[in-house]
């Protein structure tokens, strides 16, 4: 199967947008009239009904559902709704026979992707395609979460078009600083937060308004959502008012240097700044920042220069990548999209013991322990791209997607504890990509879709580490390297361990084959020392998959940073499908070894650099990476205007959607 996906320069996106929304010459367009645009634009581009297309299930949707993430479902458009921009959608095949989903769905256009081949020939399909990339774009990547509430008396596309697209643009092409880039991302992942908790402010607000019968108490409630409801619009205007000011591309760097001072006040003492750490304390008595500071003592190089400061948050915001950071006991909330590298460290003062809490089953019951977690709901709590170390400490996964992201490096976590939501079916614990060695010692990973997922050419070591209460325990593809020593991989719903062979010396001619012992496993890929335990884990503790089917698993697939992160070496093949799918969570990198994080949402970050099949011309063309046809720059955008649009084709493996009786019999189940 062959599903459409567009290339296209920054010149032509505002083109295209300007066509639509300056279709009424003349007329001023305001805030409020630009879905009605849309929506007239739909209606005469659009087939209104009978053309098949994949539909990728949102993840908000895939965890409502409990269902893996990412998930694809073939079916036929049986309406197009053009006022609401969403579709009316047949379900046919599934890509997992145990999603059971009702036969009709109500679908947003921008999540369905048409299929080349259609039944209907008759059918204008390539108009459709063109038709729902355009809205996909705009939504996804130029809509801002206050335009609602924008001027009417305004032209919206006069004033904000074209430094929105090229702002887009700026970001995507990496033309602003790291430091710079990765504020502007969490300034859009929070308004994006924001948004959605004012909706659900405004909603309950009218219920209760409804229903409530006590006059004093609804007044009281009221007022309270109320305040809530202020703070969150006079958030909403300050994140407003900054990203205004960084759509101006001569304002940046006068912002960043008024937001991002330098600190010079190591070079101002005579010191040495190249060894730092940081020591981050809570507030106290005396007598207990003293005992506190003595036990850290301990654990600093004392050639070292040492700050202080009163939060995890503002020691990452202050530090280098190579600093050392130490924590007291306590909850840690961070908001990070930085990389952490350069042989840095993330300790905690602590002398708890979490394979041993883990084994006497009194996890749960630890007090005074330390732990770092996200602020919002973020997709990644920490990335790493180089040589790093975490020592102590719990990372509390409940608020993100992804735990760690190990893009490249040698990373060591000595006695961590990893906890997940054991009601989510899409989170992952730690994603490892790029020839990377990733090392746990004495650790505990629990309550994950996927505790461990390592691509190819990685090495897992696990010593004295217990991975349980997770969907599947551990993830390796072909050529990844895992060593157990004394390790434990208990209590997994489906599979402790799973191995994607895919290799012709393999003579089994079964799609998969499970292993109840470790000793049954002759593959070079596993090495076992020590008393290993695996127990428990619900379909078998090891399954050796003989072909592709693998390469779609979900784990392969985590949010943001992971297409960004991975190179094009380290994709497993076929997975370009649900990367170019994944618009409201991934994000494209290019081959740069510096690339930046993406935002949640995915809003500045699009399908431009997947692995794909380019058709220019005629030929095929095999092609991965960034294409970078998009620039800020109004030389560029001149030298662009002659070029032509690249259509890009992804094709998908006849085994990862079956169409036959067997899947077709689970619909509408």
């Amino acid at each position: 199967m062959e599903v459409y996906e567009f290339e296209k320069s920054l010149l032509t996106r505002m083109q295209e947008i300007s066509t639509v929304l300056g279709a009424r010459e003349g007329i001023p367009v305001g805030a409020s009239a630009v879905r009605t645009e849309w929506a007239n634009y739909v209606e005469i581009a659009i087939e209104p009904t009978g053309w098949q297309a994949l539909w990728r299930v949102p993840r908000v949707l895939c965890e409502d559902l409990a269902i893996p993430f990412p998930t694809v479902i073939m079916g036929t458009v049986e309406q197009v709704l053009f006022d609401e921009l969403k579709a009316t959608f047949l379900v046919e095949a599934v890509q997992d026979d145990d999603v059971h989903l009702p036969e009709r769905q109500t679908v947003s256009l921008e999540e369905l992707w048409p299929l080349k081949d259609q039944e209907n020939d008759a059918l204008n399909v390539d108009r459709t395609a063109e038709c729902v990339d355009r809205l996909r774009f705009f939504y996804q990547h130029i809509w801002m979460p206050w335009d609602n509430d924008s001027d009417d008396d305004v032209d919206w596309a006069g004033k904000h078009l074209e430094s929105r697209v090229k702002f887009y643009y700026d970001l995507k092409n990496k033309t602003m600083s790291k430091r710079l880039s990765s504020h502007v991302l969490a300034l859009l992942a929070e308004a994006n937060y924001i948004q959605k908790k004012r909706e659900l402010l405004e909603m309950e607000i009218d219920e209760q308004e409804e229903n409530e019968e006590d006059a004093e108490c609804a007044d009281l409630t009221l007022n309270s959502k109320a305040t809530d409801m202020m703070k969150l619009h006079l958030r909403l205007n300050a994140i407003k008012n900054e990203i205004d000011i960084l759509e101006n591309p001569a304002m940046r760097e006068v912002y960043e240097k008024v937001r991002f001072p330098e600190d010079d006040s190591a070079f101002e003492a005579g010191l040495e700044v190249t060894a730092e750490a940081f020591v981050v304390t809570h507030v106290g008595t005396l007598d207990q920042q003293m005992q506190y500071l003595n036990e850290a003592k301990r654990y600093i190089d004392q050639r070292k220069i040492v700050r202080i400061c009163d939060s995890l948050q503002g020691a990452l915001d202050r530090c280098k990548s190579s600093d050392d950071l130490y924590l007291p006991p306590g909850k840690h909330q961070i908001k990070f999209l930085e990389y952490l590298n350069s042989a840095g460290s993330l300790r905690a003062i602590s002398s708890v013991n979490f394979v041993e809490a883990c084994e006497r089953e009194k996890l749960q019951a630890l007090e005074d322990i330390p732990v770092v977690s996200s602020k919002d709901d973020d997709s990644i709590l920490l990335t790493i791209d180089g040589d790093y170390c975490f020592e102590n400490i719990m990372l509390d996964c409940a608020n993100v997607r992804t735990g760690v992201l190990v893009k490249r490096g040698n990373v060591t976590l000595k006695n961590c504890c990893l906890v997940g939501d054991p009601k989510s079916t899409t989170k992952q614990g730690v994603v490892v990509f790029g020839n990377s060695t990733v090392r746990f010692e004495n650790s505990v990973i629990q309550h994950f879709s996927t505790g461990i997922y390592s691509n190819q050419n990685c090495t897992i070591q696990l010593a004295n580490t217990i991975i349980q209460s997770c969907i599947n325990g551990l993830e390796v593809l072909r050529g990844g390297q895992i060593a157990f020593t004394a390790a434990q991989i208990n209590a997994c719903k489906s599979y402790g361990v799973i191995l994607d062979a895919d290799d012709d010396a393999n003579e089994s001619h079964e799609p998969r084959t499970t292993y109840t012992n470790y000793a049954q496993i002759d593959r070079p890929e596993f090495r076992f020392t020590g008393e290993c335990t695996f127990r428990g884990n619900g379909q078998a503790n090891f399954v050796v998959f003989n072909g592709a089917e693998l390469d779609f698993n979900s784990s392969c697939f985590v949010d943001q940073m992971v297409t960004a992160a991975a190179g094009d070496d380290d994709l497993p093949t076929n997975v370009s499908l649900y990367q170019s799918l994944d618009m409201d969570e991934d994000i494209s990198g290019d081959e740069d070894e510096d690339a930046d994080s993406g935002m949640d949402g995915g809003r500045f970050f699009n399908d431009l650099d997947v692995i794909r099949s380019i058709v220019v011309d005629g030929e095929q063309q095999q092609r991965g990476g960034n294409l970078d046809h998009g620039s800020s720059t109004d030389g560029d955008v001149s030298s662009e205007l002659e070029s032509e649009d690249e259509v890009a084709v992804i094709e998908i493996d006849d085994t990862v959607i079956e169409i036959d009786d067997s899947v077709a019999g689970h619909v509408g189940e």
